[in-house]
């Protein structure tokens, strides 16, 4: 050791020794890189206070602990960093900016210029010591004050070459200058302050190691210690210090005797824990630390109290990952909670149980997918849904309350529930989430028995859905009461489209009937199998009707459930004023799963359309043809249910299934996407088209030629038919239109020396009105094919008529 091992400035440092070169085995410099963030605000946060404290402030000075080194040569000699590289760079920043700041820069370079190359320099590549040497010697022609970035005016400079752009140490201390900036920008005096001897501001503790040399083995052991802290090294290091806080006296467990919690932490982290995530680190770095991170990050997502007043902002600015995971911005944040710390404890010990990869908990993933959601959440923690998030709190809190004494079989029925609850409750939004999570809450205590807490009182919504509830509380009911159900219950919950939404098959039945007028666990054994027997009915029907995408196509008969089920009655689902054929996707407001659902009341006339149908078919036979039989008998029906079902093209043309009424029934109208703004068709008129279409009808039409169907986008002019008629000397083009009940057929262009007798044959004969080139006449719908047939004939015999 050497008179200097004591605590020193940067400037005397340097006073003391020729030069300070980081040698050519140390790293570049690391605490600017981009990524560094956490470490570098915080290291320049410290810096800013120690300089900021009055003279004399018993925090003062501010000792950056040790900085190992070698006094290298006989007489002048050069120190070289084994560790402690990034502080002394930081420290040789902070001086010229402050230098520049206080107009000191001449000040400055006499302390670091060597007369030829600057004091302080990098061996690690020449450019990084070019770069130095140029820093000194640079005096900028303007204040910092009117500079937005240090990082920009020096790469504008004559003397910074292009190449330099490839150095990471140089990329890495324009960086921290432009950081420096933004911390430091609005002081003035500290660069006295920072280069005063005796009563200094910032230190550190030389320990110069003497006659070792740079063999490789030591350059490289120390090498090692002088890497910068990453996020999770930073957080690890300062949670300890946040845990005695949260649990001063609270001891843990670990091994044969019980250690205080942060010491537990401590010790697990750098044991089990480490493994456990050795399992799964990043093969390009081989670290798990961003793994980590992301865990946390997670666990912070689930671990806020929704009573909180800032509950909403900061779901969603967790959600949004706008900020990095670390230790600043979880402790700023207020989600360094006890919750939180728990929740990290229990996962990590039950997930780590094995010594190795994951350790489920759950017997199985039916309901909760442990892996699954750990991978997701170590790679892109603010991708996890909410309804992920209120799974993944329940399994979290499931955990903890039940810590020492998890049984297998009530854990994987406590994932039921939640999984039932959690898919078919809408949890879109930050709120949502907030009442969800409240919900939970209350359901916690009881989660080792939840069958038995369901079923023995009224549970409120508790922030789920009112019917999932009101459904889950029939369940247990029924799986406590009497054997027979459990089966068929996990069965129909089992289905890839119902995910355990299936009060309708307990409607349909008779079983929430008979709930109501009877407590279930009364029901005689003959009630229970009457029931049973429907409900497997019922069942087999939903499995024909319903695959894991949604309603099932019958190959060769487009649109045949829809069909059949208007021609039942009108189970279209409405929101603002547009009704719906219904679509496949659940979380779409007009899901055929939102159909199922019902309402919170538990009533729900349109989904009894689908147990009337259903109670005409029998499931054992042949479905199509059984169905087609309802659709054929559809003759009674008000006129558009008859047209649509009929004609399931209107269904087809509608892109999203949604449709327009007006004037109650007397036009509806099929809309391409929401609006009428948008690509729109009428449906009496679209129906007339597909008819006309066909081969017979067409036949009888000549010489009238049918054109196209002609959408329009707009409320200007109607969706219309259009054809036309070639005669000698006379061209005629016809629309068809619905207004008000009936069809207008208009002429909308007449061309041709005969056009004037055409038109008064037309008047005379056919009922036409109006100008040669605005006639119109009316049919009703039922007679438009024969109007049109009428039309046909008179227009084939117009040219004998005029000649």
């Amino acid at each position: 050791m050497s008179e200097m091992n004591r605590p020193i400035t940067f400037s005397v440092l340097v006073e003391k020794c020729r030069q300070i070169v980081v040698p050519q085995i140390q790293r570049d410099y690391a605490q600017g890189r981009e990524t560094e963030q956490e470490v570098r605000e915080s290291f320049l946060k410290a810096l800013h206070a120690a300089l900021t404290l009055p003279v004399g402030h018993s925090a003062l000075p501010l000792n950056l602990d040790f900085i190992y080194g070698s006094m290298e040569g006989k007489t002048d000699k050069s120190f070289l960093p084994l560790d402690g590289q990034q502080r002394l760079t930081t420290l040789f920043l902070l001086h010229w900016y402050l230098a520049w700041r206080d107009d000191q820069l001449p000040a400055f370079k006499t302390l670091v210029w060597g007369g030829k190359h600057s004091r302080f320099s990098y061996g690690v590549r020449p450019s990084s010591t070019e770069f130095f040497d140029e820093l000194v010697r640079y005096v900028p022609a303007c204040k910092p004050d009117a500079v937005p970035s240090v990082k920009r005016l020096i790469e504008n400079q004559p003397w910074f070459f292009l190449y330099w752009r490839l150095d990471p140490t140089i990329q890495s201390a324009l960086t921290m200058l432009d950081a420096l900036h933004a911390r430091f920008k609005a002081t003035t005096g500290l660069y006295a302050r920072l280069v005063d001897e005796k009563r200094p501001a910032i230190t550190f503790q030389l320990l110069q190691l003497e006659h070792f040399g740079l063999s490789d083995d030591l350059d490289i052991k120390m090498n090692a210690r002088g890497k910068p802290l990453t996020a999770f090294e930073t957080f690890k290091a300062r949670f300890e210090e946040e845990l005695q806080q949260l649990f001063p006296t609270e001891r843990r467990k670990l091994g044969a005797s019980e250690v205080p919690v942060p010491q537990f932490f401590a010790l697990r982290m750098d044991t089990r824990w480490t493994d456990f995530f050795w399992s799964y680190k990043d093969p390009a770095s081989n670290t798990f630390d961003d793994a980590v991170m992301n865990l946390l990050w997670t666990l912070a997502r689930v671990s806020l109290d929704p009573e909180h007043p800032s509950f909403t902002d900061h779901t969603a600015l967790l959600r949004s990952k706008h900020v990095g995971a670390s230790y600043t911005s979880f402790h700023e944040h207020g989600w360094l909670t006890r919750t939180f710390a728990e929740s990290v404890i229990c996962l990590l010990e039950a997930w780590s149980a094995g010594g190795g990869k994951l350790t489920p908990q759950l017997p199985s993933s039916r309901y909760f997918d442990e892996l699954a959601l750990f991978q997701k959440a170590i790679r892109n923690p603010a991708a996890l849904d909410y309804t992920e998030l209120v799974q993944f709190a329940a399994f979290v809190s499931y955990l903890k309350r039940n810590e020492g004494s998890v049984d297998a079989a009530e854990f994987q029925e406590w994932a039921r529930v939640i999984f039932n609850l959690s898919v078919n409750s809408a949890i879109e939004r930050p709120e949502e989430f907030g009442r969800a999570l409240t919900g939970l809450q209350a359901l916690v205590p009881h989660s080792r028995r939840i069958l038995s807490h369901l079923a023995a009182r009224d549970i409120q919504p508790l922030g789920f859905s009112p019917q999932q509830v009101r459904e889950e509380m029939l369940k247990a009911k029924l799986i406590l009461a009497h054997p027979g159900w459990r089966e068929r219950i996990d069965a129909a919950e089992q289905h890839g489209y119902f995910r355990g939404q299936i009060e309708f098959l307990l409607d349909f039945s008779g079983v929430r009937a008979q709930a109501a007028a009877q407590p279930v666990s009364g029901w005689p054994q003959d009630a229970n199998a009457a029931l049973q027997g429907r409900f497997d009915d019922y069942w087999k029907k939903a499995q024909a009707t319903f695959d894991h995408g949604g309603l099932v196509r019958v190959p060769g008969y487009p649109y045949l459930w829809q069909s059949a089920l208007l021609a039942v009655g009108d189970y279209l689902g409405f929101q603002g004023s547009n009704p719906s054929f219904l679509t496949d996707p659940p979380t779409n407001w007009d899901s055929w799963k939102r159909f199922l659902r019902g309402n919170a009341a538990g009533d729900s006339p349109t989904r009894q359309h689908l147990k009337t149908l259903w109670d005409r078919l029998d499931a054992a036979a042949d479905l199509a043809p059984q169905l087609a039989a309802v659709i054929a008998g559809v003759s009674q029906l008000e006129p558009w249910r008859r047209i649509a079902v009929q004609y399931p093209q209107v269904i087809d043309y509608c892109a999203r299934r949604e449709i327009r009424r007006k004037d109650n029934v007397a036009e509806i109208y099929l809309l391409k996407k929401q609006q009428m703004n948008g690509a729109h068709a009428e449906l009496f008129s679209y129906a007339l088209y597909h008819k006309l279409r066909g081969p017979l009808v067409s036949a009888r039409l000549a010489p009238l030629k049918l054109e196209d169907y002609q959408s329009v986008s707009g409320t200007e002019i109607e969706p219309r038919v259009l054809l036309s008629c070639d005669l000698p000397k006379c061209r005629l083009r016809f629309a068809i239109e619905s207004t008000n009940g009936r069809f207008r057929i208009s002429v909308i262009h007449a061309a041709g020396e005969h056009v004037p007798q055409s038109a008064a044959i037309l008047r005379s004969q056919a009922g036409f009105t109006g100008a040669d080139q605005g006639l119109t006449r009316l049919s009703s719908r039922q007679d438009i094919q024969d109007s049109l047939q009428t039309l046909a004939a008179l227009l084939a015999s117009l040219p004998d008529t005029i000649s």
